[in-house]
């Protein structure tokens, strides 16, 4: 049964601590994993364990949401890229289709036939870029009808990786049939019949091969030549990463990044600076003097202030307002800006950085809220302890102040839990009975805090009723059980109840769920032999077995509820056994005997309720 129970608290706490994480990601609008992270720090914030922590957060779960502010943002998507891939594939296929049914027969003959070119070999070999000579390839109408690599330089590189060895006597179309979608095929042309030279420093270029695209942008230059013309070109691989790094860098932060040239009155703002403002794409960013005008009135002040300091003083300035979004749905900003200086030394154009850090507003009031919550379910229980210990304390008497019953001396520690969460239901009863024996008894009310207690109180009285009648323990177990089934709220729980008749020394006890008594004779100690009933309350209408065990002068007999033994790291009957070892070393005198157990377990007041006594039979 104590392993029962151990392992329902377990259960109980893992359950409360799962539920606690739903509902404080409920309130801060986080996912549960964060949710998980922030009660361990309201824990430690609080100075409580985590369960503890929980069980409070749980207790107040009817407060709902509290004001905190979802991330706002979703995964990017990758379907439109996915469907311009797929365009790039569909032209270019159609390109191949038609350049490939060409006859290719006379390019060898075509190569073989261009003589040699020293402007173009110059080109090739001073260009730091890819390079390629191009010669062209006419139809029978005389136009071109596409371009042959003549030569490469050694650095030159098509998009798919492809080189001087790979590409050498190919034509152009068919191994980049990106150059007719781009439209830089005609402008070869172009060139090639006496147009001027073809120069573009950036385009976005798309090209296909073998069912893969590729897309960069590029710088692209081409030349007459006397033999045909050369191109060269270099793609902006790392520039684009970079940019793109730049791109998810403000799309995951929230950060915007934004420039005003105070000279010429131009502002280049970011996407993600224009979405942290509210402000579409097409609209025009407000200069420096006009931002107070989008600025929540509240932080007027500060915004106005921040930009009059910036002008006068010419220094950096940070400041943290307001944004009123076009649903009225306020958004909190941190903001940096600088000024650049100019050799006058006044501002000639201001940088500033924003990031929407509305979030994690959001989350900071809700835990603020919540923690004030917990501060006061906290308070709460702290009354309900000072109650149940209060009512605990009128209930229970005295350990100095305990009957002395006929033919034993008896000793009693009964110490309630110092944490809050885990105070509970100890209790234990002593009587002289009219016909000369010996009525004793110890039990434990499930559950802890002010229930238990209550039901602790109920009990035990209930028992010290029951034993005016003068029935055997047995029948007094079973009225017991059946006045705890009826409580309530239900309730249930633990107990040991024996009668001691003094002359013939003979102890008749029942056990219902308890762990059994131990007995310490001549020097060894053994727990008693117990017939395991059901717990009190579990199953009504129940017969309780009656142990009748004959006891020697000097002989101890140690009872004690589970809070002795009960650790969470630790098996119960090892540590029943080490008690067993302890309790036949120590000194026969009750008091010194539950001084030495006491220190010797390594009793933890904060974890249950603890209550043993210690009987002497003379």
């Amino acid at each position: 049964m104590a392993d029962l129970e151990d392992l329902r608290d377990a259960a109980h706490d893992r359950a409360v601590l799962s539920e606690a994480r739903v509902v404080l990601a409920r309130r801060l609008g986080v996912p549960p994993a964060e949710a998980l992270q922030h009660l361990i720090w309201l824990a430690r914030d609080l100075d409580m364990d985590l369960a503890e922590a929980a069980s409070l957060l749980v207790k107040d779960a009817g407060g709902g949401a509290v004001g905190a502010v979802a991330a706002g943002r979703n995964a990017p998507r990758a379907e439109e890229a996915t469907a311009e891939r797929q365009v790039v594939l569909s032209e270019a296929e159609d390109v191949l289709r038609r350049v490939t049914a060409e006859d290719t027969g006379d390019d060898a003959e075509i190569l073989a036939a261009v003589p040699d070119d020293p402007a173009a070999r110059a080109v090739l070999d001073g260009a730091l870029d890819s390079a390629t000579h191009l010669v062209p390839v006419r139809g029978p109408d005389g136009r071109v009808a596409d371009f042959l690599y003549a030569d490469l330089n050694d650095v030159a590189r098509d998009m798919f990786g492809r080189g001087r060895e790979e590409l050498t006597g190919l034509r152009l179309l068919q191994t980049d049939p990106g150059a007719v979608l781009s439209g830089l095929f005609d402008q070869y042309v172009e060139v090639l019949e006496g147009g001027p030279s073809l120069e573009r420093p950036s385009i976005l270029y798309s090209t296909a091969q073998r069912g893969l695209s590729r897309s960069s942008r590029m710088s692209v230059r081409c030349v007459a030549v006397p033999t045909g013309v050369c191109v060269t070109w270099r793609y902006h691989f790392h520039e684009d990463r970079i940019a793109r790094r730049l791109e998810r860098v403000e799309r995951l932060a929230l950060i915007g990044f934004g420039e005003w040239d105070l000279a010429t009155g131009d502002a280049d703002w970011t996407p993600q600076m224009l979405a942290n403002y509210g402000l579409s794409p097409d609209e025009v960013p407000p200069m420096p003097h006009d931002l107070p005008k989008v600025v929540a009135d509240d932080d007027l002040p500060l915004v106005e202030e921040a930009v009059q300091t910036m002008f006068s003083r010419r220094e950096p300035v940070e400041a943290e307002h307001r944004v009123i979004g076009k649903d009225g749905t306020p958004r909190n900003l941190w903001v940096f800006a600088e000024p650049v200086l100019g050799e006058s030394g006044l501002p000639v154009s201001i940088n500033i950085v924003s990031q929407d850090i509305t979030r994690r507003r959001g989350v900071e009031r809700a835990l603020a809220e919540t923690r004030r919550q917990m501060l006061k379910q906290q308070e709460r229980m702290a009354q309900e302890r000072r109650v149940a210990v209060t009512l605990r304390r009128a209930i229970m008497p005295d350990e100095d102040e305990v009957e002395q019953l006929p033919g034993l001396r008896t000793a009693i520690r009964s110490m309630a839990a110092e944490t809050t969460a885990r105070i509970g239901g100890d209790w234990f009863a002593l009587r002289r009975l009219p016909n000369g024996r010996a009525l004793f008894a110890i039990g434990d009310a499930a559950g802890h805090g002010l229930p238990a207690a209550a039901s602790m109180a109920r009990t035990r009285n209930g028992l010290l009723g029951l034993s005016c009648t003068g029935e055997p323990v047995g029948r007094l177990v079973g009225w017991l059980n059946d006045l705890v089934s009826s409580m309530e709220p239900p309730a249930t729980g633990t107990a040991i109840v024996a009668e001691f008749e003094p002359r013939g020394r003979v102890l008749e006890w029942t056990c219902a769920g308890h762990p059994p008594p131990i007995l310490i004779r001549d020097e060894r100690a053994v727990p008693l032999e117990a017939v395991r009933d059901p717990l009190l309350g579990a199953m009504p209408e129940w017969e309780y077995m009656t142990v009748a065990t004959r006891l020697l002068p000097g002989d101890m007999l140690f009872l004690y509820t589970d809070g002795l033994v009960e650790r969470r790291d630790a098996d119960l009957d090892e540590r029943i056994d080490r008690l067993t070892l302890i309790l036949r070393d120590c000194a026969r005198q009750p008091e010194r005997m539950l001084d030495q157990v006491l220190a010797r377990m390594g009793h933890d007041r904060a974890a249950d309720d603890t209550t043993l006594f210690a009987l002497h039979v003379e």
